[in-house]
């Protein structure tokens, strides 16, 4: 039986408009037994759990503000230079009430919480660089650090430019659930990621990324996940990504720890396991 991993997916994207049902149903087909299904700010995160709620026994909900979101309210839209929108101001701290009260919500049938990590959170260095703009995020993830501690909640981490102080932070805060999701720093700061007890999440674009596989060399096998970061990462560049393609991740990270698939795939389902009670 197959026990494929998504840690980390958006098939609530406007990508995936009108399609959410039939990606879920692929993926189910590819052999993902979970998705975790990563909400953004305040309309993605309602569309989550909605979208959850119809497939409650493959798709999991995380609740998250981007670190782009979290700071929508102090960019200088004025001198925004990047080619998309900036994005939407709305009441941070609000969110960050509403997402510590649906933390509480349990599943009648299993007893467990309906939401299963705090993500995506973290930090971004890369679209933003002003210090308002780094600060306001910084307060937005220690503020979500808490009730990701206050509900004995995984933090799903979006670390772009900021990877090592997003580790600092977890560790001032003695963190003790994390994935680093699609880490692109160091490799060197990857393996002390891992030896602290976190993960680091492999997106399906491994296929073609010499620096994922490199990563994963030095990243003990205990301390890695698989996600997709659907619709983006995918294993085919300038194709829309899918959960359905962690099976290809599955297979580069066997070839380059040098186990079988099935060893793999077995290990990442009990990490997860670890990390998420499913």
């Amino acid at each position: 039986m197959n026990q494929y991993v998504d840690v980390h997916c958006h098939i609530i994207h406007d990508q995936f408009t009108g399609e959410e049902d039939d990606v879920t149903h692929r993926a189910q087909l590819a052999g993902l037994e979970y998705c975790v299904v990563n909400g953004l700010e305040p309309v993605s995160n309602r569309a989550v759990l909605e979208l959850c709620s119809r497939h409650p026994n493959t798709l999991l909900p995380a609740l998250g503000i981007y670190p782009l979101d979290a700071c929508a309210h102090v960019i200088d839209t004025d001198n925004w230079n990047h080619p998309f929108v900036p994005p939407t101001k709305f009441d941070v701290d609000t969110e960050i009430d509403w997402i510590d009260q649906m933390c509480s919500v349990t599943d009648t049938a299993t007893s467990k919480k309906i939401v299963v990590a705090i993500g995506e959170c973290g930090l971004d260095a890369y679209y933003t660089t002003q210090s308002a703009e780094l600060d306001e995020q910084e307060r937005v993830l220690r503020k979500l650090i808490h009730v990701a501690i206050k509900h004995d909640l995984p933090l799903i981490l979006h670390t772009r430019k900021a990877e090592l102080r997003t580790f600092e932070i977890l560790q001032e805060m003695n963190v003790t659930k994390a994935d680093f999701h699609c880490f692109c720093g160091k490799t060197k700061l990857g393996k002390r990621i891992a030896e602290a007890g976190y993960y680091l999440s492999i997106p399906s674009v491994i296929a073609r990324s010499e620096s994922f596989r490199a990563l994963v060399k030095v990243v003990p096998l205990s301390q890695l996940l698989t996600e997709t970061d659907s619709p983006y990462q995918g294993p085919i560049k300038d194709v829309r990504n899918e959960p359905n393609t962690v099976p290809i991740g599955i297979k580069v990270i066997a070839e380059v720890k040098g186990i079988t698939e099935m060893e793999a795939m077995m290990a990442i389902r009990t990490n997860f396991r670890r990390l998420m009670d499913r």
